[in-house]
Protein backbone atom coordinates (compact mmCIF):
# COMPACT_ATOMS: atom_id res chain seq x y z
CA UNK A 1 0.00 0.00 0.00
CA UNK A 2 1.62 3.47 -0.60
CA UNK A 3 0.28 6.67 -0.07
CA UNK A 4 1.48 9.79 -1.93
CA UNK A 5 3.81 12.26 -0.46
CA UNK A 6 2.00 15.00 -1.07
CA UNK A 7 -0.54 14.00 1.12
CA UNK A 8 1.70 13.46 3.94
CA UNK A 9 3.06 16.62 3.34
CA UNK A 10 0.15 18.30 4.47
CA UNK A 11 0.36 16.54 7.66
CA UNK A 12 3.91 18.29 8.04
CA UNK A 13 4.03 21.74 9.67
CA UNK A 14 6.66 24.15 10.23
CA UNK A 15 5.73 25.37 13.68
CA UNK A 16 8.34 24.83 16.83
CA UNK A 17 8.00 22.38 18.44
CA UNK A 18 8.88 21.41 22.22
CA UNK A 19 11.75 19.49 22.80
CA UNK A 20 11.04 15.20 22.97
CA UNK A 21 13.52 15.75 25.96
CA UNK A 22 10.78 17.60 28.35
CA UNK A 23 7.75 14.88 27.53
CA UNK A 24 6.47 14.08 30.69
CA UNK A 25 7.34 10.58 31.62
CA UNK A 26 4.54 7.77 32.30
CA UNK A 27 4.05 8.63 36.24
CA UNK A 28 3.38 12.55 35.42
CA UNK A 29 0.17 11.67 33.10
CA UNK A 30 -3.26 9.79 33.64
CA UNK A 31 -3.08 7.41 31.29
CA UNK A 32 0.34 6.11 32.26
CA UNK A 33 -0.53 5.91 35.51
CA UNK A 34 -3.57 4.40 34.57
CA UNK A 35 -1.85 1.34 33.01
CA UNK A 36 0.05 0.73 35.34
CA UNK A 37 -3.01 0.17 37.85
CA UNK A 38 -4.88 -1.73 35.50
CA UNK A 39 -1.54 -3.84 35.02
CA UNK A 40 -1.54 -4.10 38.76
CA UNK A 41 -4.82 -5.89 39.19
CA UNK A 42 -3.61 -7.85 35.82
CA UNK A 43 -0.76 -9.30 37.98
CA UNK A 44 -2.77 -9.38 41.12
CA UNK A 45 -5.25 -12.16 39.34
CA UNK A 46 -2.26 -13.71 38.18
CA UNK A 47 -0.91 -14.08 41.79
CA UNK A 48 -3.89 -15.49 42.77
CA UNK A 49 -4.58 -18.14 40.07
CA UNK A 50 -1.11 -19.89 40.36
CA UNK A 51 -1.16 -19.57 44.09
CA UNK A 52 2.07 -17.76 44.37
CA UNK A 53 4.47 -17.27 47.47
CA UNK A 54 2.40 -20.35 49.17
CA UNK A 55 -0.75 -18.39 49.68
CA UNK A 56 -2.80 -21.52 48.36
CA UNK A 57 -4.14 -21.94 51.71
CA UNK A 58 -5.96 -18.55 51.71
CA UNK A 59 -9.79 -18.70 49.98
CA UNK A 60 -9.46 -17.40 46.88
CA UNK A 61 -11.36 -14.24 47.01
CA UNK A 62 -9.47 -13.35 49.67
CA UNK A 63 -6.34 -14.05 48.07
CA UNK A 64 -7.24 -11.58 45.25
CA UNK A 65 -7.93 -8.88 47.31
CA UNK A 66 -5.13 -9.43 49.47
CA UNK A 67 -2.82 -9.25 46.17
CA UNK A 68 -4.82 -6.42 44.67
CA UNK A 69 -4.23 -4.43 47.89
CA UNK A 70 -0.27 -5.13 47.66
CA UNK A 71 -0.12 -5.05 43.95
CA UNK A 72 -2.04 -1.76 44.11
CA UNK A 73 -0.04 -0.41 47.17
CA UNK A 74 3.09 -0.78 45.45
CA UNK A 75 1.96 0.56 41.99
CA UNK A 76 1.30 4.09 43.85
CA UNK A 77 4.80 3.45 45.31
CA UNK A 78 6.38 3.06 42.47
CA UNK A 79 4.66 6.03 40.97
CA UNK A 80 5.62 8.36 44.18
CA UNK A 81 9.85 6.89 43.30
CA UNK A 82 9.34 7.79 39.38
CA UNK A 83 7.96 11.17 39.63
CA UNK A 84 10.16 12.14 42.62
CA UNK A 85 13.16 9.97 42.87
CA UNK A 86 13.95 9.22 39.62
CA UNK A 87 13.79 13.02 37.92
CA UNK A 88 17.04 13.51 39.93
CA UNK A 89 18.65 9.66 39.24
CA UNK A 90 17.67 10.09 35.10
CA UNK A 91 19.79 12.63 34.53
CA UNK A 92 22.98 12.23 36.96
CA UNK A 93 22.75 8.47 35.20
CA UNK A 94 22.04 9.74 32.04
CA UNK A 95 18.96 7.26 32.14
CA UNK A 96 17.65 9.18 29.16
CA UNK A 97 16.83 6.90 25.70
CA UNK A 98 18.15 3.73 28.11
CA UNK A 99 14.92 2.42 29.12
CA UNK A 100 16.26 -0.86 30.11
CA UNK A 101 18.87 0.18 32.26
CA UNK A 102 16.19 2.52 34.42
CA UNK A 103 13.92 -0.04 34.60
CA UNK A 104 16.96 -1.76 36.65
CA UNK A 105 17.61 0.86 38.88
CA UNK A 106 13.76 1.73 39.57
CA UNK A 107 13.49 -1.81 40.67
CA UNK A 108 16.40 -1.20 42.67
CA UNK A 109 14.60 1.76 44.22
CA UNK A 110 11.44 -0.17 44.39
CA UNK A 111 12.16 -3.10 46.14
CA UNK A 112 12.62 -1.69 50.10
CA UNK A 113 10.09 0.87 49.92
CA UNK A 114 7.56 -1.70 48.60
CA UNK A 115 8.86 -4.23 50.75
CA UNK A 116 7.83 -1.55 53.33
CA UNK A 117 4.46 -1.42 52.42
CA UNK A 118 4.11 -5.20 52.08
CA UNK A 119 5.52 -5.57 55.73
CA UNK A 120 2.64 -3.17 56.90
CA UNK A 121 -0.59 -4.38 54.97
CA UNK A 122 0.11 -8.01 55.16
CA UNK A 123 -0.66 -8.52 59.04
CA UNK A 124 -3.96 -6.71 58.22
CA UNK A 125 -4.83 -10.00 56.40
CA UNK A 126 -4.11 -12.05 59.72
CA UNK A 127 -1.13 -13.49 57.65
CA UNK A 128 1.45 -12.37 60.47
CA UNK A 129 2.13 -9.98 63.38
CA UNK A 130 4.52 -6.58 62.74
CA UNK A 131 7.51 -7.26 63.48
CA UNK A 132 10.61 -5.11 61.73
CA UNK A 133 12.69 -8.12 61.84
CA UNK A 134 10.21 -9.94 59.23
CA UNK A 135 10.72 -6.72 57.01
CA UNK A 136 14.03 -8.34 55.03
CA UNK A 137 11.92 -11.35 54.30
CA UNK A 138 9.83 -9.86 51.53
CA UNK A 139 12.97 -8.55 49.57
CA UNK A 140 13.04 -11.44 47.30
CA UNK A 141 9.45 -11.45 46.10
CA UNK A 142 9.13 -7.84 45.93
CA UNK A 143 12.00 -7.67 43.85
CA UNK A 144 11.06 -10.13 41.40
CA UNK A 145 7.63 -9.16 41.41
CA UNK A 146 8.79 -5.35 40.52
CA UNK A 147 10.79 -6.31 38.43
CA UNK A 148 7.74 -7.73 36.26
CA UNK A 149 5.82 -4.95 36.75
CA UNK A 150 8.67 -2.61 35.58
CA UNK A 151 9.20 -4.47 32.41
CA UNK A 152 5.71 -4.50 31.19
CA UNK A 153 6.07 -0.72 32.01
CA UNK A 154 9.18 -0.39 29.95
CA UNK A 155 7.49 -2.35 27.20
CA UNK A 156 3.97 -0.61 27.80
CA UNK A 157 5.38 2.77 27.54
CA UNK A 158 8.21 3.14 24.85
CA UNK A 159 8.29 5.41 22.25
CA UNK A 160 10.24 6.49 19.56
CA UNK A 161 12.97 9.22 20.22
CA UNK A 162 12.03 11.72 17.83
CA UNK A 163 13.42 15.47 16.57
CA UNK A 164 11.87 18.61 15.57
CA UNK A 165 11.99 21.52 12.90
CA UNK A 166 12.14 25.13 14.53
CA UNK A 167 11.13 28.04 13.05
CA UNK A 168 13.38 29.50 10.26
CA UNK A 169 15.47 32.24 11.90
CA UNK A 170 15.03 36.13 11.45
CA UNK A 171 17.28 36.92 9.03
CA UNK A 172 19.76 38.91 10.98
CA UNK A 173 19.96 35.55 12.97
CA UNK A 174 23.09 33.37 12.22
CA UNK A 175 22.29 30.06 11.49
CA UNK A 176 25.25 28.97 14.37
CA UNK A 177 22.62 30.98 16.79
CA UNK A 178 19.92 29.60 15.94
CA UNK A 179 20.58 25.70 15.24
CA UNK A 180 24.02 24.99 17.15
CA UNK A 181 22.52 21.01 17.64
CA UNK A 182 21.89 20.36 14.13
CA UNK A 183 24.97 21.96 13.06
CA UNK A 184 27.26 20.59 15.74
CA UNK A 185 26.08 17.22 14.26
CA UNK A 186 26.57 18.03 10.69
CA UNK A 187 30.39 19.24 11.57
CA UNK A 188 30.67 15.36 12.75
CA UNK A 189 30.19 14.04 8.95
CA UNK A 190 32.77 13.88 6.39
CA UNK A 191 33.10 17.27 4.44
CA UNK A 192 30.73 16.04 1.22
CA UNK A 193 28.07 14.82 3.69
CA UNK A 194 27.82 18.36 5.69
CA UNK A 195 25.88 20.38 3.29
CA UNK A 196 23.73 17.56 2.02
CA UNK A 197 20.25 16.48 2.83
CA UNK A 198 20.12 13.77 5.96
CA UNK A 199 17.64 11.19 4.82
CA UNK A 200 18.05 8.62 7.57
CA UNK A 201 20.64 7.12 10.60
CA UNK A 202 20.61 3.41 11.15
CA UNK A 203 23.00 2.08 13.45
CA UNK A 204 25.16 -0.76 12.58
CA UNK A 205 27.15 -2.42 15.81
CA UNK A 206 28.69 0.50 17.38
CA UNK A 207 28.73 2.71 14.36
CA UNK A 208 26.17 4.95 12.84
CA UNK A 209 25.39 4.96 9.19
CA UNK A 210 24.17 8.34 7.83
CA UNK A 211 22.33 8.48 4.57
CA UNK A 212 22.52 11.69 2.61
CA UNK A 213 21.43 13.07 -0.80
CA UNK A 214 25.70 12.99 -0.91
CA UNK A 215 25.75 8.96 0.04
CA UNK A 216 25.98 7.24 3.11
CA UNK A 217 28.97 7.23 5.69
CA UNK A 218 29.87 5.55 9.02
CA UNK A 219 30.74 7.86 12.11
CA UNK A 220 31.24 5.90 15.63
CA UNK A 221 28.21 7.57 17.72
CA UNK A 222 24.92 5.74 18.92
CA UNK A 223 21.93 6.40 17.97
CA UNK A 224 20.17 8.39 20.96
CA UNK A 225 23.09 10.67 21.29
CA UNK A 226 22.55 11.32 17.15
CA UNK A 227 18.86 11.81 17.37
CA UNK A 228 19.14 14.66 20.45
CA UNK A 229 21.73 16.79 18.14
CA UNK A 230 19.37 16.59 15.10
CA UNK A 231 16.91 19.07 16.39
CA UNK A 232 15.86 21.16 13.67
CA UNK A 233 14.94 18.38 11.46
CA UNK A 234 11.41 16.98 11.99
CA UNK A 235 12.41 13.31 12.03
CA UNK A 236 11.03 10.03 14.47
CA UNK A 237 12.58 7.27 15.20
CA UNK A 238 10.90 4.20 13.35
CA UNK A 239 12.81 1.01 14.73
CA UNK A 240 15.30 0.38 17.54
CA UNK A 241 18.18 0.72 15.24
CA UNK A 242 16.59 3.63 12.70
CA UNK A 243 15.78 7.41 12.86
CA UNK A 244 14.04 9.06 9.53
CA UNK A 245 13.70 12.76 8.29
CA UNK A 246 9.80 13.16 7.68
CA UNK A 247 10.76 15.25 4.83
CA UNK A 248 13.18 12.36 3.59
CA UNK A 249 9.61 10.08 3.17
CA UNK A 250 8.21 9.46 -0.24
CA UNK A 251 6.15 6.02 0.24
CA UNK A 252 4.65 3.91 2.67
CA UNK A 253 4.58 0.08 2.16
CA UNK A 254 2.48 -2.34 4.39
CA UNK A 255 2.73 -5.81 3.59
CA UNK A 256 1.23 -8.84 5.99
CA UNK A 257 0.76 -6.58 8.63
CA UNK A 258 4.60 -5.21 8.22
CA UNK A 259 5.21 -1.22 7.49
CA UNK A 260 8.34 -0.09 6.01
CA UNK A 261 8.98 3.45 4.76
CA UNK A 262 10.80 4.41 1.23
CA UNK A 263 12.84 7.54 0.88
CA UNK A 264 14.27 9.32 -1.50
CA UNK A 265 17.70 7.32 -2.46
CA UNK A 266 15.96 4.13 -2.59
CA UNK A 267 16.24 3.82 0.78
CA UNK A 268 14.08 1.67 3.11
CA UNK A 269 13.64 1.84 6.35
CA UNK A 270 11.45 -0.54 8.80
CA UNK A 271 9.28 0.62 11.16
CA UNK A 272 8.72 -1.66 14.23
CA UNK A 273 5.13 -2.60 15.75
CA UNK A 274 6.40 -1.43 18.98
CA UNK A 275 6.40 2.10 17.52
CA UNK A 276 3.33 1.80 15.32
CA UNK A 277 0.81 2.88 17.16
CA UNK A 278 2.56 6.61 18.34
CA UNK A 279 3.67 7.25 14.87
CA UNK A 280 0.09 6.34 13.25
CA UNK A 281 -0.81 8.65 15.97
CA UNK A 282 1.30 11.33 15.33
CA UNK A 283 0.00 11.15 11.42
CA UNK A 284 3.44 9.45 10.31
CA UNK A 285 1.67 5.87 8.70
Amino acid sequence: MREQKALLRERTGSTVHASPNAKPGWSETMSGVGRILIASLGMALFLSLINAFNTGQIPFVMRFVYWSALMLAGSLVAVGVDRFGMQVIRHRLHLEGRPWLYGIVLTVLLTPSISLAVWAITPLFGHMRWDIALYPRFFVPVGVISAAMTTLNVLSNREPQQSHAFAAPPPTESVSQADPARVAFRERLPFKHQKAEIYALSAEDHYLRVHTSAGSTLILMRLYDAIRELEGIEGSQTHRSWWVARDAIEDIRRQDGRVSLTLRGDIEAPVSRSYQKVLKADGWI
